[in-house]
């Protein structure tokens, strides 16, 4: 017959359940920045509900409903779904240690994950209760311990919602002490603060700026990698901030309207750097207008006196040059033909070795050669470049200290592996990046040009027209293409067909890791694969849980 033994057995194994869903879903929540909205507009658009613990459970109750007489097939049915249970808990992989971007157990993080299980255990303990009280037989505690073992498999994902509501006030506090500490350490070091900001090239034009800034003028602090928000950036100033560093660069995300207006107050901009305003994530801002105006935040920081440096070749940017215009304001770009450049790069060539151009500047021209690929990166090189001058750097040594600049990871990274080689340009895809791809791609001596994508992402209602127009360009260009994932199939599939481009050519996948199985099945010598956005795991595929 049903033991007490056995059902406290069938709640521990909930509990080992509970936490691994708990990790699970929290890598998710992590990713969306702990956002309550976009998490459940997540989890409801990809149905990522439990189904595996869900149909176990309710085997186990179904089969103690209609054999409740007997007590062999309950029994049996129990210690089942007790070995069943305990049997996801170890095939399921552990998101700290899988994954594309896996699960980073930061303070916050296991705060949230911690209070979450309390939370899940605290539920757990009702059942439990019913035995030490006998308020009822044996039998019907376990259906009722199944029936709230229905709610305990779905229950994770909310608990973490709960959990980080609790915890808020708390976190709340402990970040307002680390922003004001990164603020007094910026008061008594006194650097010289540059903001950049753009819908796309923040990253690049950051790394790009902070090594000629360095070369050419004075130790010179930057986060790396595409640290861009308030308690990134804290984090970064209170470790790394030092008292030697003359100059600080600081790249500004917007993931609101008014989040670079708090950026500004943790560290007030000097001297600003506009990349571009465009429409990626349109979907997050609603329309251009508004992007333009979460972008231009950092221009209007700046003050009167200070210095804005804008891309000339995008509309945004010089619409906002002349609307914030200040003491200094510069314009910079490959393209002179939608008006006058303070500085600007012809003759562009591209070679496996980099990018080389002519720079004009302040009517004397300048060569120069880096190693980066694209147009956008020589862009943004450009406007290191023209911020650096601006700020006193000789001409002539920061067009040669551009030599020594470094592609960004997976920023249009060329690798070579034997005979064949990779494009890489699997971060932060746009209409402008992607063109500039396929043009590299098509530039460079290939025997078999390949394109392997998910496609662009967060365009909003522009999304499958910008996918259809980059999928007809890159039907001029390559032999080969490989779609991955269905967040953007159709879009490319009918962009693939208005460029004429053939069927037989077309591959689908699911997975990126399929996609790098194919490759490696049909990998020929001289290819050239281009590698043109890479999905995380909140979009691509189905999550199965």
């Amino acid at each position: 017959m049903i033991t007490k033994g056995s059902i406290i057995l069938f709640i521990a194994a909930l509990v080992l359940f509970g936490w691994r869903r708990i990790l699970a879903y929290l890598r998710f929540f992590q990713q969306e920045e702990y956002n309550q909205v976009r998490f459940v507009r997540w989890m409801t658009s990809h149905r990522a509900f439990d189904k595996r613990g869900t149909a176990i459970v309710a085997c186990a109750l179904v089969a103690n409903l209609i054999f409740c007489g007997g007590w062999i097939v309950p029994l049996s049915a129990l210690l089942a779904a007790t070995a069943l249970v305990v049997t996801v808990y170890f095939f399921e992989s552990d998101p700290r240690s899988t994954g594309k971007i896996k699960l980073v157990m930061t303070q916050r993080a296991t705060k949230i994950a911690s209070a979450s299980l309390a939370l899940y255990i605290l539920v757990t303990l009702l059942p439990l209760g019913l035995l030490c009280f006998r308020s009822c037989g044996l039998h019907e505690a376990m259906i009722i311990t199944c029936l709230f073992a229905l709610i305990l498999t779905q229950s994770p994902p909310w608990l973490l919602i709960d959990a980080n509501r609790l915890l808020w006030p708390f976190e709340q506090s402990l970040q307002r002490t680390f922003i004001d500490d990164a603020k007094g350490k910026l008061a008594q070091y006194k650097p010289f603060v540059i903001g950049i900001t753009g819908s796309y090239g923040k990253t690049g034009a950051k790394a790009a700026l902070g090594e000629l800034l360095n070369q050419s003028l004075g130790p010179t602090f930057w986060p790396k990698k595409s640290i861009n928000t308030v308690l990134g950036i804290t984090r970064a100033i209170r470790e790394d901030l030092r008292p030697y560093h003359r100059f600080a660069v600081m790249e500004m995300g917007a993931y609101n309207i008014g989040s670079i207006k708090k950026l500004c107050e943790l560290t007030p901009p000097q001297a600003a750097l506009v990349t571009a305003v465009g429409i990626m994530h349109l979907e997050r801002f609603g329309s251009p207008e508004n992007v333009y105006r979460a972008k231009s935040e950092l221009a209007q920081a700046v003050s009167q006196d200070g210095i804005l440096v804008c891309n000339g070749d995008n509309p945004g940017a010089r619409r906002m040059a002349k609307q914030y215009d200040k003491q200094t304001t510069l314009l910079y770009g490959l393209d002179s033909s939608s008006g006058a450049l303070d500085c600007l790069a012809t003759d562009v060539r591209f070679d496996d070795g980099g990018t080389s151009c002519t720079i004009q500047w302040k009517d004397k021209q300048y060569p120069a050669r880096t190693p980066l690929l694209g147009r956008p990166a020589l862009s943004n090189a450009l406007g290191a470049f023209t911020m650096a001058c601006a700020l006193g750097a000789e001409p002539s040594y920061a067009a040669a200290c551009m030599a020594n600049l470094q592609p960004v990871d997976n920023r249009l990274v060329l690798d070579r592996k034997g005979s064949v080689g990779f494009l890489r340009d699997a971060y932060n895809s746009n209409p402008t990046g992607f063109e500039a791809a396929l043009e590299v791609l098509g530039t460079l001596p290939a025997s078999r040009r390949i394109l392997m994508t998910p496609g662009m992402i967060e365009l909003g209602e522009q999304q499958s027209e910008q996918n259809r127009r980059l999928a007809r360009i890159a039907a001029g260009v390559i032999d080969l293409a490989i779609i991955v994932g269905t967040v953007n199939r159709e879009a490319l599939l009918a962009g693939l067909t208005d460029g004429g481009f053939p069927a037989d050519k077309i591959i689908r996948v699911e997975t990126r890791d399929d996609a790098f199985r194919i490759l490696a099945s049909q990998e020929h010598s001289g290819d050239l694969i281009l590698i043109e956005n890479d999905l995380g795991d909140i979009h691509e595929g189905v999550v199965r849980f």
